[in-house]
């Protein structure tokens, strides 16, 4: 049962904790090399023990769903891909290696992993874990050929997320609960996600001036992302009717907005920044209002 209550909830909290994060740029705390610190932390120690956590008392009986999760989380980029190509056709090459990039990987992450939570519970996260698996390959390999750059296939195994979720995988199988001081330690460090997840996306937030960011193609990006994609994979995943779980996480973690690596890339790689800024911003902040739309749709659904 998706708690619709919550989720309203937890947007407006989230909501204030990025404005938390928007302040702290305004104010001078936190500059761009604190922003690219508060990233690492998250990728590489927060949301890693975040993930390996949600595994832990997971029982084996809900493996074959995982598997269905990853299956659905390969499909919905293939999906993305698939739309891409005719909804950006007449768009410029250097918009459209933007726009290409941010309907396929989004803010699942950072955004993703907190609302799945506010909805189904720590139960959610094991299927949001395993969601993200295709997801952070994709981004390392597919998404940054996008812009013209070279996908690192030696590391994109190891990444520190990948890894904690292989062990969570294997800590499920063999029931394995790790001694009471490295459990605390585990979740402890994993409770920091959300909240410095957010701030992080504050930060990001912070650099663009609001005033200039909404456009036409800015928000067909944004419907397309937040509502066609979503709706496309509630559709499909109606025919098939899988586990409520897996396909209300689905169909959340489908309709979040454009990753912050979207602005990263497209500087790095002489896309146009402005756009992707643009598309990160505008996506982010009507996703706290499409989120909550999709939860009562899927309650009426599944």
């Amino acid at each position: 049962m998706i708690n619709i209550s919550n989720m309203v909830t937890m947007q407006i909290f989230l909501l204030c904790i990025i404005a938390v994060g928007i302040i702290t740029v305004k104010t001078r705390i936190v500059d761009a090399h604190s922003r690219a610190a508060l990233s690492d932390l998250v990728l590489n120690v927060f949301l890693p023990c975040s993930i390996m956590a949600s595994f832990f008392g997971t029982d084996r009986s809900r493996l074959p769903s995982l598997g269905i999760m990853l299956i659905i989380s390969v499909g919905i980029l293939v999906l993305s891909f698939a739309l891409s190509l005719p909804l950006y056709k007449r768009v410029d090459e250097r918009q459209k290696k933007v726009l290409l990039y941010g309907t396929l990987i989004s803010n699942a992450t950072f955004l993703g992993l907190p609302i799945v939570e506010s909805v189904y519970g720590p139960a959610g996260l094991p299927y949001a874990a395993v969601y993200l698996v295709p997801l952070r390959i994709a981004l390392l390999t597919f998404g940054v050929a996008i812009f013209g750059g070279k996908g690192n296939f030696a590391k994109v195994f190891l990444h520190p997320c990948l890894i904690a979720t292989y062990l969570g995988i294997l800590a499920m199988i063999f029931g394995f609960t790790p001694p009471a001081l490295l459990f605390r330690l585990i979740t402890s460090l994993g409770n920091c996600t959300t909240t410095v997840c957010m701030m992080v996306v504050g930060c990001i937030l912070a650099t663009v001036d609001p005033r200039k960011v909404v456009n036409r193609l800015v928000l067909y990006f944004s419907f397309i992302r937040l509502v066609l994609i979503p709706l496309a994979v509630m559709g499909i995943l109606l025919m098939f009717r899988p586990d409520p779980m897996v396909a209300g996480a689905s169909v959340i973690l489908g309709g979040m907005p454009a990753g912050a690596t979207t602005s990263i890339l497209a500087d790095k790689y002489g896309a146009d920044r402005e756009l992707a800024s643009k598309i990160v911003f505008v996506s982010t902040f009507l996703s706290m209002i499409t989120a909550p739309i999709l939860g009562a749709l899927l309650q009426r659904v599944f």
